[in-house]
């Protein structure tokens, strides 16, 4: 029989390297998938391509937030390469690819193969986390700031909770990545919090060392004030983003709506992958992972309470929303809270040493095998979205001098970022304006702008579809019933949701 001792040393690393590297490839073959970009990172992609570094410090066009950080790497990175959308997602895929090694390294520092080995399953086949380490958006980096800094915490602080390193050359390391975390990741200031306070409380007792800690927290709010003048107060006036994400703020009082923590809660965890689990078990899963980890390692227990709390606080105050993407950089935490549930069941059965090993690897199989499946199959067809490529390359090919193209405004930056890159520009199309947003009265108007030619392109994209109405079947619908003229030609390509479509509107 296998000793628990022998697995820890081999077959745990062994396995653990397995699951790195599968995760690895995951997020590899999403990102070389050649996926066009979509809305939103279209809308960012302009921001980038269109502006020098200078403007970058200025709000960003189409309501668009990104840490300053972030779009400074991603404005010197097509500067030193080229633009294109491989080369945009580049800083994404590799803060997601070392945000699946730090996680390895922490969950190696924190739990032991029963918990580690489950959690490095549901981080690296998490299809939320797969996705957006391929995506030009803020949110990976988010993930790989929050566990840069939880691993600053680790080692530097030694694995006895109530022994602090001699001297005082650990705080420097930890002031540099706090201070320069709040330029790269907005929701890295609610870890700062969780680490700031947790070295305040192991360090109640010594006066010195606390004074030292309260300098390095000083130094983090200064940059912090830096990073708000430059860009955070006018993400903080922006009335769109504000009305956009208002139902993700916490209510005050709480009992105007009661189901939101709960759900909220429970959302940690099921945005990674945990679908169909009732919100109560899902709140025992995560409540019984931080008890064991307040057990096992108390400091990253109350780091990770903490930082949860301060999430919470600034989401009650109108500060942060909590729900959707803006939930990504929590995964380290729920993920990591999930794993600890899984120890602690081993701890709790050790005695009885089958029933641990078969408890923890039902558990595990329960947490992980839908996000595993949904992986396996995004491997085979990797998620393409709004893929606009197909799309350009047949209105390119059969594109002539005399035709009218119509953007619809979902498309319009997507189509505005790749049309010099199949030779069109300004000139040649007519695009929806973006403030259309759930008005279809202005898309109307705009098709009979284009009555009396024969041939029309109408290109879709992020088609608004709610409440019962989707506007591109409102449109054609539209053109039917005035007996406009018909669309001779469709092309739509699997598994994408763009359009293209070849109108005769002649009379």
């Amino acid at each position: 029989m296998i000793s628990l001792r022998f697995f820890q040393k081999y077959w745990a690393d062994f396995l653990a390297a397995l699951l790195v590297l599968a995760g690895l490839g995951l997020r590899l073959r999403q990102y070389l998938s050649g996926r066009s970009l979509w809305l939103d990172e279209a809308m960012l992609a302009l921001n980038i391509v269109q502006r020098d570094f200078a403007g970058l410090f200025r709000p960003l066009d189409y309501d668009q937030g990104a840490p300053i950080g972030f779009l400074l790497l991603e404005k010197l990175t097509i500067s030193l390469l080229r633009n294109g959308e491989l080369t945009l997602r580049l800083p994404s895929v590799i803060a997601g690819c070392l945000a699946l090694f730090f996680f390895y390294l922490l969950l190696r520092r924190s739990l032991s193969p029963a918990g580690m080995l489950p959690a490095l399953a549901l981080f690296a086949f998490s299809g939320r986390l797969i996705y957006y380490t391929s995506e030009l958006k803020q949110y990976s980096f988010d993930v790989f700031v929050a566990l840069a800094l939880l691993l600053v915490f680790l080692y530097l602080v030694p694995r006895q909770e109530d022994e602090q390193p001699s001297g005082c050359a650990w705080l420097l390391p930890l002031l540099l990545a706090g201070m320069a975390a709040v330029w790269f990741s907005h929701p890295s200031v609610f870890a700062l919090s969780g680490i700031g306070l947790t070295l305040l409380w192991l360090n109640r007792r010594n006066r010195r060392r606390l004074i030292q800690v309260g300098l390095v927290i000083l130094g983090w709010l200064v940059s912090f004030g830096g990073v708000f003048l430059v860009s955070l107060n006018s993400l903080a006036a922006n009335e769109f983003l504000m009305a956009y994400w208002q139902d993700y703020f916490m209510p005050i009082p709480f009992w105007r709506n009661l189901d939101w923590l709960p759900n909220t809660l429970a959302m940690t965890l099921s945005y990674f992958g945990l679908g169909g689990w009732p919100n109560w078990l899902t709140l025992i899963l995560l409540l019984g992972g931080l008890l064991t980890l307040g057990r096992i390692r108390p400091s990253l227990g109350l780091i990770f309470a903490l930082t949860l709390l301060a999430a919470f606080g600034a989401s009650a105050l109108g500060k942060y929303p909590l729900g959707g993407r803006m939930l990504l950089f929590v995964a380290p935490i729920s993920i990591g809270l999930a794993g600890a549930a899984c120890e602690g069941v081993y701890l709790v059965l050790r005695r009885i040493r089958w029933a641990a090993v078969l408890s923890v690897v039902a558990l595990a199989y329960a947490l992980s095998f839908q996000s595993a499946a949904v992986a396996v199959e995004n491997f085979r067809n990797p998620r393409m979205q709004e893929n606009m490529h197909p799309a350009l390359r047949v209105l390119s090919a059969q594109y002539r001098p005399e035709d009218l193209i119509y953007v619809y405004y979902g498309g319009m930056p997507a189509f505005r970022y790749y049309a010099p890159f199949y030779g069109f520009d300004e000139t040649q199309f007519y695009a929806g304006e973006i403030g259309y947003y759930r008005l279809l009265a202005p898309t109307l108007a705009d098709i009979d702008r284009l009555r009396d030619n024969s041939r029309v392109w109408i290109l879709f994209s992020h088609v608004y579809q709610e409440d019962g109405i989707n506007e591109r079947e409102a449109v054609l619908a539209y053109v039917d019933e005035l007996d406009m003229g018909k669309c001779k030609q469709a092309s739509r390509e699997p598994g994408t949701s763009v359009f293209l479509y070849l109108c005769d509107f002649a009379p």
